[in-house]
């Protein structure tokens, strides 16, 4: 197994809390599940990320694996919820992924991985968010590395990727299929 990038692990209480001018980064709720759900089921979130709905028990294991990554790993996804209402309006945050439908493989390094509600597009929400888990990673570990996946043409995506200085590494044909290619992107400099 090649090696793996972890933080000491953490309990659901100690899944820090990261608040933005606009945003509260935080621990999953299964009273995020609804609105995750519903999140899933419109097309225009989902086009980039496999352009297809998710099902009830996909949605849920979300959830799950939201907090659970913070317990084996000590890193995962928050809830990116609404400063003011605490209402959940996307996800983002690492995960230690296998990607054996990439070749060569990723290294199992934190891949890094955002999205929220389309009618929160265009605001600056995503970067706003990002850029806070960005910081928290660097927080822990001042050479925190991270990566992403994001398919070609998703150019809000590709910004976001750019704002947190990150670059293309590579493209590859996802799943083998040349109809799908998805770029490959790294973190650029340690001193950021």
């Amino acid at each position: 197994m090649a090696t793996l990038y972890t933080l000491p692990g953490r309990p659901i209480a100690d899944i820090p809390v990261i608040e933005t001018p606009r945003l509260r980064l935080r621990a999953h709720r299964i009273e995020d599940y609804d609105r995750m759900f519903s999140m899933w089921q419109d097309p225009a979130y989902y086009k980039f990320i496999g352009n297809r709905a998710r099902s009830s028990g996909e949605v849920w294991m979300t959830l799950q694996r939201g907090i659970g990554s913070w317990a084996l790993f000590g890193l995962g996804y928050w809830t990116i919820a609404d400063k003011d209402t605490d209402q959940h309006i996307g996800e983002g945050g690492f995960a230690l992924n296998k990607r054996a439908e990439i070749d060569p493989p990723m290294p199992m390094i934190p891949e890094i991985g955002w999205g929220i509600r389309s009618e929160y597009w265009g605001k600056g929400l995503v970067k706003e968010a990002m850029r806070a888990a960005v910081g928290w990673g660097l927080s822990q570990d001042p050479g925190f590395p991270y990566q992403c996946i994001i398919s070609q043409g998703h150019t809000a995506s590709e910004s976001v990727a750019r704002s947190l200085s990150m670059t293309i590494l590579r493209s590859v044909a996802y799943n083998g299929d040349a109809s799908d290619m998805t770029n490959v992107w790294f973190r650029t400099s340690l001193t950021d």
